[in-house]
């Protein structure tokens, strides 16, 4: 029997439908029903289903609905479902994809629209890149218990040229005295990369640019052998429940958020895996605007999804306030960090509660300040990559605030520095028609990311500490006086 053909008689016995108000829909015509009418919701009961079916109709099954995956996945997957569970995860994904699809158009037509007049905007600007010698994302903090400050340096071009640092090219002042200061750079340290990818339905337009992105990201760092790790972290209101789509739902009710655990650059067999974790990511529905990028980030840094009942910072994997079906994230052996994260949306402020909005209340992450805190502690630098015209506030306590405070607290790309633009806008990878944002410009921004530490200071407790930071490789200067963050 085709494929098709079995689709139908399990879906003609099956109790598988719609609610529509009061009316009750059943069948494949439903499915579709329900989104166009935007007033319907699932009803699944697939009990009374009896289909006999062999192997390789399940996998020719899985094939069709998931043609990007490879045999070997199809194999993998389909010895983990049986008929009945695979009937409900093809109807589950195509109801998400027709909702996803329609959440996706506004972003799709919105950068449509902006794209062109991009390169205008910015062409008197040198594309956005710096005219000379600059580091274009940078941050200064001091660490009173430890005596000493530090500064980090993201994305140090000179023009379009990433440069590599080294010490004797970097100098610090405090008062007019020149200071001990030491580098460490990305390129000769080892560094763990995390991708934190918005999997929400408003993204479903791009996430095939942002696979591809990431793909080609992945691979250019293997050629460039960076020494470190690449993981990635998905996030819609949720975070660390680990289901791909390619599986059943979870048993929770929770939104799939999978995650793919650090991988060394220099495995080449995990990082196939990788990159087929990557290639495999789809966008799911979503609720309101606001996504949990705060979450996301904590668990990602500190395996931390919001508080227990006490309050304290609810680690996962000790089976205290664990939301069901969340797996810990296992933390990170190096001394450096790099964040990326890719978003269309705001994050979810300190003022968001599961009453006001679509978290859930296992979900609700720790404040913001909480958060960024245990960042600027770690040296965890974060760049967010999401759409220029998405300008929000910055201020926490709002129901609704922009990404790029990440970015702009830690030292790293995101903010519109440029005529409304950053290096690593969601408009770059949207429209691209190539190979993508990654491989222009990301890799060289996570290439020449270095940390400027300076040891030995006393600051008061009231007092500003200002460091004076100089650049100097081959005659091509940076200076900039840089007011540090105190911890």
């Amino acid at each position: 029997m085709a494929v098709d053909g079995i689709w139908g008689k399990a879906l003609g016995r099956s109790r598988t439908g719609l609610l529509c108000g009061a009316r009750r829909v059943v069948g494949a015509v439903a499915v579709a029903s329900m989104f166009l009418s935007g007033g319907c919701s699932v009803k699944t009961d697939l009990k009374d289903v009896d289909v006999e079916v062999s192997e390789e109709q399940v996998k020719a099954a899985l094939r069709k609905l998931f043609p990007e995956l490879t045999e070997a996945e199809i194999t993998r997957f389909s010895a983990k479902l049986d008929w009945s569970a695979l009937l409900e995860l093809k109807l589950e994904v195509e109801a998400l994809r027709l909702i996803a699809d329609t959440l996706s158009k506004e972003l799709d037509e919105t950068s449509k629209d902006l794209f062109p007049s991009r390169a205008d905007r910015l062409a008197a600007h040198n594309g956005g890149f710096p005219q000379g010698l600059e580091p274009v994302g940078r941050a200064a903090f001091y660490d009173s218990a430890a005596k000493a400050a530090r500064i980090e340096l993201s994305g140090v071009f000179e023009d379009h040229t990433a440069i590599t640092l080294n010490n004797a090219q970097v100098s610090v002042s405090v008062a007019g005295t020149l200071q001990d200061a030491t580098l460490q750079c990305a390129a000769q340290e080892p560094v763990d990369i995390v991708l934190l990818v918005d999997i929400t339905g408003s993204m479903r337009s791009v996430i095939r640019s942002v696979r591809r992105s990431l793909l080609t990201f992945v691979r250019a760092v293997v050629e460039r052998k960076v020494n470190g790790t690449v993981s990635v972290i998905t996030f819609q209101d949720s975070v660390g429940v680990n289901v791909g789509f390619q599986e059943r739902r979870p048993s929770s009710g929770y939104e799939r958020s999978p995650f793919a655990t650090p991988v060394a650059i220099d495995d080449e067999e995990g990082m196939a895996e990788l990159e087929r974790f990557i290639a495999r990511l789809e966008a799911d529905s979503g609720a309101d605007r606001p996504e949990n990028l705060a979450g996301a980030i904590d668990f990602a840094r500190n395996n931390v999804i919001g508080v227990t009942s006490s309050g304290a910072p609810n680690v996962m994997g000790d089976g205290v306030s664990d939301p069901a079906g969340v797996k810990a994230w296992p933390g990170f052996e190096n001394e450096r960090q790099i964040f990326v994260a890719f978003t269309d949306a705001p994050f979810h402020g300190d003022s968001r509660t599961p009453s006001n909005s679509s978290l859930k209340a296992p979900f609700k992450p720790r404040s913001a300040a909480a958060i960024l805190e245990t960042l600027q502690r770690s040296k965890t630098v974060v760049h967010v990559s999401d759409p220029s015209w998405v300008d929000e506030t910055t201020t926490t306590s709002a129901t609704f605030v922009d990404a790029d405070y990440w970015a702009t607290q830690t030292g790293g790309l995101g903010e519109d520095r440029v005529a409304g633009y950053s290096l690593v806008d969601l408009d770059l990878v949207v429209h691209s028609e190539s190979t993508g944002l990654l491989d222009i410009v990301l890799d060289g921004i996570v290439a020449s990311s270095c940390t400027v530490t300076v040891p030995n200071l006393s600051v008061g407790a009231n007092a500003k500490l200002s460091l004076d930071l100089e650049l100097d490789v081959e005659g091509s200067v940076f200076a900039e006086t840089l007011t540090a963050v105190k911890l």
